[in-house]
């Protein structure tokens, strides 16, 4: 039986090996860039003229068919817009964009026919694991807490007519204030003029004057009264407020409307009228 003669080497490193995980901490990271790679992906500064589809929603069951659908406007912070679908007939929104933090305030008419809907909600803009921008929404309703996501979709190319028959009285559809008077601040020669839509009890309008470059509004009417959400940007302090308002409509000995309004604006509470332009 022959030897087998083992020998050892000097001159060999028999130190530890070096440890891989900086390597498989570098190598894990590169993977997690291709398969998130919209994590660093800034989300857009404006989803002006954007429509989103309803996609899931803790609030009501979601149509395959027919899903809420939103369009969104944006001009700087401000945002507003329209939507409607399988439970909505007509709805209107306000809100006040800060990052890619949305605060939503809305009024709707149920397809049901039941009365005016009034709600906040409060949305994240961000990229979902396949890509697609959503809106990841909180939001109350009749008073309980909701979750739904909403998904960036092409725009339409129309949207369902208004309701021609579907004006309460008096008629707010169609009209155009003036402030007279506000504790908010003094009247100019130049006053604030506020342009109005109704239909089906839900209001949505805009304005602008000269303490605001451009504000709009949305709410429900009903029995003479507009309880009404706004946004505006203010043109001294160069900031966005959103607010909330009760306003009552009455006649004047001549003929016009008036809207007598009770308001808070950035937390501080205020009244204001204004008046018909006829």
């Amino acid at each position: 039986m022959s030897l087998i003669t083992v020998s050892f080497r000097d001159d060999l490193d028999c130190s530890p090996p070096i440890s891989l995980k900086p390597t498989c901490d570098r190598i894990l990271g590169c993977v997690n860039d291709v398969l998130a790679p919209q994590a660093a992906q800034p989300t857009p500064e404006s989803i002006n003229d954007r429509e989103f589809l309803l996609t899931s929603s803790s609030g009501s069951a979601v149509s395959a068919t027919s899903p809420t659908r939103f369009r969104y406007h944006q001009d700087g912070q401000q945002i507003w817009g329209e939507y409607f679908g399988d439970t909505v007939k007509l709805g209107r929104f306000v809100g006040k964009r800060d990052g890619d933090a949305i605060s939503i305030r809305f009024a709707h008419r149920p397809l049901s026919g039941a009365d005016v809907v009034l709600g906040e909600a409060h949305s994240t803009i961000q990229w979902s694991a396949s890509g697609e921008l959503e809106l990841y929404e909180n939001f109350e309703k009749d008073g309980q807490s909701h979750v739904s996501i909403c998904t960036a979709v092409q725009r339409l190319d129309a949207w369902p007519e208004i309701d021609p028959t579907g004006h309460s009285t008096p008629r707010l559809d169609g009209t155009t204030f003036v402030l007279e008077e506000s504790t908010a601040s003094t009247v100019s020669a130049e006053p604030t003029q506020f342009e109005f839509d109704e239909n089906l009890g839900v209001v949505w309008g805009f304005y602008y004057g000269d303490t605001v470059t451009a504000g709009h509004c949305v709410g429900r009417y009903r029995d003479g009264v507009l309880d009404e959400y706004f946004v505006h940007h203010v043109i001294a302090s160069d900031s966005t407020l959103l607010g909330d308002s009760s306003t009552t409509l009455a006649h004047r000995h001549d003929g016009r409307l008036e809207l007598i309004e009770e308001f808070v604006l950035d937390g501080v509470p205020g009244t204001s009228v204004c008046v018909q332009i006829v």
